[in-house]
């Protein structure tokens, strides 16, 4: 049955070993069961990696997925997916990045791009129109990811071509390294630029002019119509799009959110004003940059001139670069965050996770564990913007104590094992800048997320800052000290974030009046579908339990793996939450039991349920 809109049914499949693609076609049941985005990844992966499949081998697969959205012109649709098995934890990876892949993508013909094998010498994947060549990259390679995109824009002559590429930590198989799209948008987390590298694949340029298909024009046109209104209205609209996320610094600092000393320090509010805004903007001249089709344009643009065309050609950093590379090492000195944060743009590396390694390097180094002759000379002390900006370099190419930082923070503390109360981590992925013990909802995204430690893997800190989801029937906002229904209320929005991570959307407009009632009649005019709210959180659950499944095909113990950092099970003594203790094990067993999982392991009644037969099989051998 043709699809009626939203889908072409087409993923391209591109094999690097052999030089070869072909298309392999999906029908409107697969859509309907996993959506598209992490939920398209999902299905592919489980399908092609077993537990001996080692992530930076060729027979690792990467994904690049769009969902239905990429078939519309809707605020919030310049997104795009890229999922594969973590370097980083071994586990299930994913990354979602703004620009302007997603829509060209779509509009070249294809759903999805599944890359296998190694090529012999560096490439890239050009894609267009229906059409997919593998090219030459080899004058590419060394190249920083900015400096291919216009290379590779240069070589095909258009300057509408979407470029996803690599920089040299991708080439150095950094474990976090990242992916730059279109120089202002990240595949940041989980090493996914590693993968590429040990691919040989250093870009991936999609141009499309296709229509895609859509059920009901009008009807979306109509919907979108009176949903922008709406979000035009919205307070975070007119912040994100004067400041971006930087206008989150000082307040996050105020309620104690933000990172501090690796998280041990309380409170940092002369800091948070220094690389918060209103300086941010006002001394960056900041200007917005939107993905495609979106009214805020939360990234970043740097104008004054005082700052290298290097820095200012890729986006400023955000909220969890200021604060991993900010105020996780005390660092106030805007202009080298700036720069250290420009320079993880170019080598493609995840800066929460150069801000995790460096946190548990510098407190290292004040306790004396390690030395200046460990750190090749560098002095890794707090507040030190030269020790962070060395160290940027250190770790994407590989030098000397960096080699050891670009392997994360397990294989640090499995050289160093007295320094892992200093290792801020889950499955070995660094905590992102939201602490848990300031908005306990968090603890599921900090220690049940599917991809490592995510504050974006079930944004429920939302119901804390008073944006429910009524129609789940999560009508009214939380105390975020409150631990009753924490766990109920983390797996909720877990499920929910997937459902728009395969959409694939940006959920900062859920914070701009776009509820879930919205987000489901812009996906039926889109599809010709009659999917309800309920059904989307079904969906959702799907596909985390799909997700879930795959660790635990990985070799994951949740029992060992779900547990809360050492570090953040310390109550802070001042600031906004002071002498909070997160009951984490309680939050975590209702998270366990209202995803009817016994011990971090799906019941076979539930798996059957979701149409996950296939897991049940695997896990209960029947």
């Amino acid at each position: 049955m043709p699809f009626k809109g939203g889908y072409w049914g087409k993923i391209l499949w591109a094999d690097l070993t052999v030089g070869k693609t072909k298309v392999e076609e999906f029908d409107e049941n697969f859509a309907r069961k996993y959506l598209g985005g992490v939920g398209l990844g999902a299905r592919i992966v489980a399908d092609h990696v077993t537990k001996h499949t080692w992530p930076l081998s060729p027979s690792n697969v990467l994904v690049i997925a769009t969902g239905p959205y990429q078939a519309s012109t809707i605020g919030g649709a310049g997104k795009l997916v890229m999922c594969s098995r973590s370097p980083l934890t071994g586990y299930w990876g994913e990354s979602c990045a703004g620009g302007h892949g997603g829509p060209e993508l779509k509009r070249a013909g294809f759903d999805a791009i599944a890359v296998v094998g190694r090529a012999k010498r560096p490439v890239y994947l050009w894609v267009h129109d229906g059409e997919a060549e593998i090219r030459d990259a080899s004058k590419l390679w060394g190249m920083d990811a900015c400096e291919v995109v216009d290379a590779i824009r240069e070589e095909l002559g258009d300057e509408k071509v979407s470029v996803a590429a690599i920089g040299q930590a991708g080439e150095n198989l950094v474990r976090y390294a990242c992916i730059v799209n279109d120089k202002h948008g990240f595949f940041g987390r989980c090493g996914l630029g590693a993968v590429m590298g040990s691919k040989n694949l250093k870009a991936v340029a999609i141009r499309g002019t296709l229509e895609p298909p859509i059920a009901d024009p009008d009807r979306l046109k109509e919907l979108w119509s009176e949903i922008l209104k709406k979000v035009m209205e919205a307070p975070f609209t007119k912040a994100n799009r004067e400041h971006g996320q930087a206008m989150a610094v000082v307040p996050r600092e105020e309620n104690g959110l933000l990172p501090m000393k690796n998280w041990a320090q309380d409170r940092w509010p002369e800091g948070a004003k220094k690389i918060g805004t209103p300086r941010f903007t006002e001394y960056l001249q900041n200007k917005p940059w939107p993905c495609s089709f979106c009214v805020m344009g939360c990234h970043r643009r740097i104008t004054n001139p005082k700052f290298s065309e290097k820095v200012r050609d890729t986006s400023g950093p955000e909220y969890e670069t200021l604060a991993m590379l900010g105020s996780q090492l005390l660092i106030d000195d805007l202009d080298a965050v700036v720069e250290a944060a420009a320079m993880c743009n170019r080598y493609g590396l995840d800066t929460i996770e150069v801000g995790g390694v460096l946190g548990w390097a510098f407190e290292a180094y004040e306790k004396g564990i390690l030395t200046k002759e460990d750190t090749d000379g560098v002095e890794l002390k707090w507040g030190s913007g030269d020790a962070l900006i060395k160290m940027v370099e250190k770790i994407a190419m590989r030098d000397g104590f960096g080699n050891i930082l670009a392997d994360g923070l397990r294989a640090c503390v499995d050289r160093w094992p007295e320094t892992k109360p200093f290792a801020v981590e889950a499955y070995g992925q660094a905590v992102a800048a939201h602490d848990p013990r300031a908005f306990f909802s968090e603890t599921i995204t900090t220690i049940a997320s599917t991809r490592g430690s995510c504050h974006i893997h079930g944004f429920s800190e939302a119901i804390e800052l008073g944006v429910p989801l009524p129609e789940l029937g999560l009508t009214e906002g939380m105390d975020r000290f409150e631990w009753r229904r924490k766990g109920y209320v983390g797996a909720i929005y877990q499920d929910i974030q997937q459902f728009w991570n395969s959409l694939v959307w940006c959920f900062f407009y859920f914070f701009s009046n776009v509820n879930l009632t919205d987000q489901v009649n812009l996906l039926n005019a889109i599809t010709g579908w009659d999917v309800t709210p309920r059904e989307a959180r079904k969906i959702g659950e799907r596909i985390v339990c799909l997700q879930h499944c795959f660790n635990l095909m990985m070799g994951m113990d949740p029992v060992k793996e779900q547990v809360l950092p050492e570090r953040l099970m310390v109550p802070h003594k001042e600031g906004g939450a002071a002498g909070k203790v997160i009951p984490w094990q309680v939050i975590l067993k209702e998270y366990w039991e209202t995803k009817d999982w016994i011990n971090g392991v799906p019941t076979r009644a539930k798996l059957l349920e979701l149409g996950l037969d296939d897991m049940a099989k695997k896990i209960y051998g029947y």
